[in-house]
């Protein structure tokens, strides 16, 4: 999907570790969902949202940005992203069965933004904008806050300002076409990349 390839001795970074260990962390919450001690799903979660905090937050303090940790990271992300929201199907169906329909529509704007992606840049790629950041720390509080309360009208927030991100990602490819991973909003001005 993201045609990462193999990871160039150059990028053996501590960010691009970060992401590493987020994309192949992440489907373990799914096995930990189901044990009885749901502390160490909750422990889990909060070291691989550290690491989603902390990849790009360092990467650029240490100037380690790269193409190939953007992609990385946006590859980490949707691996995190869904089996959170699958953790929060298993251990709490009744809060997210009412959001049904709204994660539909966040999902067919997802799949709408890859193809948009794919058709205006030849590529897939994931822009890291304000929205996809809001939305990631939103859902990030949202699951841990699942354990205490319910977060119900809280997941529908979550779904629609995903929905909304996923709309302004693919406004951003139709009207600026190949742009930066790290294009922050539609009103940015960010020169358009291969």
């Amino acid at each position: 999907l993201f045609n990462l390839g193999p990871l160039p001795v150059s990028t053996l970074t501590i960010p691009n570790a970060l992401s590493l260990f987020r994309l192949f962390g992440s489907p373990f919450l799914l096995p930990l969902s189901q044990t009885a001690n749901q502390v160490w799903v909750v422990i889990w979660f909060v070291l691989l949202g550290l690491s989603d905090a902390l990849d790009g937050a360092l990467a650029r303090r240490w100037n380690q940005t790269s193409d190939y940790g953007s992609k990385l990271d946006a590859a980490a992300d949707l691996v995190f992203y869904p089996c959170s929201a699958v953790v929060l199907a298993i251990i709490f169906p009744a809060y997210l069965n009412p959001n049904l329909p709204y994660i539909y529509v966040t999902l067919t704007t997802l799949v709408g933004v890859l193809l948009i992606s794919r058709i205006c840049c030849g590529r897939v790629i994931m822009l890291h904008t304000h929205m996809s950041r809001y939305s990631g720390v939103l859902l990030f509080v949202v699951m841990l806050a699942s354990f205490f309360i319910d977060t119900t009208l809280m997941i529908r927030l979550v779904a629609l300002t995903y929905a909304v991100g996923f709309v302004e990602a693919s406004l951003i490819f139709l009207i600026k076409g190949p742009v930066s991973p790290d294009t922050r909003s539609l009103f940015s001005r960010q020169s358009p990349t291969a």
